[in-house]
């Protein structure tokens, strides 16, 4: 990897798209009151008896109650503090919310995580998702850059030049730390440029796009033979 510093790092800021910012909250929320109206209701399509529904609404409807409150206290508290613009600069990454605080991720506070003992700065799953990782007091942090919070979502579009920015803040201010080159590799990241690398990144989705359409075939094949035994 030859760094390439000859550029000047400027700061660079989120993007939000309101659109699609809109479109994943407002379907979020239908989804939230969809299953709260079904849980509402599910006494009702156990059974027609109705000592049986006085029982399960005697049993059933204070936990209800008590899970719904809690779901809300839950969202309500994470809308507060959900991330509305994120700003990459020379001091590190700084995520501003909702409430008006501020979480930094200094390049001066990086160092070795007691996770991985080759990289300082490499890549974990969470839920199948690959995320930006690095070791600060010696403690692993994952830092991700497209908004994303759960019961709130402002929805970032230039996530990946926020992350290729970040990963060349690091290379450039803190050239003691080791990258693992699966970062550059996964996050599709030119690793000279630090730039998005969009072949790369298509390469990526031709490959899925094959493995997947194999998996079809087999599966198209196997219930072909079994429903022509």
């Amino acid at each position: 990897m030859q760094e390439n510093f000859t550029k000047q790092f400027l700061p660079l800021v989120s993007k939000p798209s309101r659109i699609m910012t809109w479109l994943i909250n407002i379907s979020g929320g239908a989804l939230l009151l969809a299953m709260f109206i079904v849980l509402a209701v599910l006494p009702f399509l156990i059974s027609d008896s109705v000592k049986i529904l006085v029982l399960i609404a005697i049993l059933y409807y204070p936990v209800w109650a008590v899970a719904m409150y809690r779901i809300f206290r839950y969202m309500r508290k994470n809308m507060a503090v959900a991330i509305r613009k994120i700003i990459v600069d020379d001091k590190g990454i700084h995520f501003y919310k909702k409430d008006g605080s501020i979480d930094d991720v200094l390049y001066s506070q990086l160092g070795p995580s007691y996770l991985s003992d080759d990289y300082e700065v490499y890549i974990s799953k969470e839920r199948k998702t690959w995320i930006l990782t690095v070791g600060i007091d010696h403690n692993e942090t994952q830092i991700m850059f497209d908004g994303t919070h759960l019961g709130s979502m402002y929805y970032i579009k230039n996530s990946r030049a926020l992350r290729a920015r970040f990963i060349e803040g690091i290379a450039r201010f803190r050239p003691d730390l080791r990258i693992d080159p699966v970062v550059f590799e996964e996050f599709s990241i030119h690793p000279e440029k630090f730039t998005f690398d969009r072949n790369r990144y298509l390469k990526h989705i031709g490959e899925a796009a094959v493995i997947l359409g194999i998996i079809l075939l087999i599966s198209f094949g196997l219930m072909f033979l079994v429903v022509k035994k």
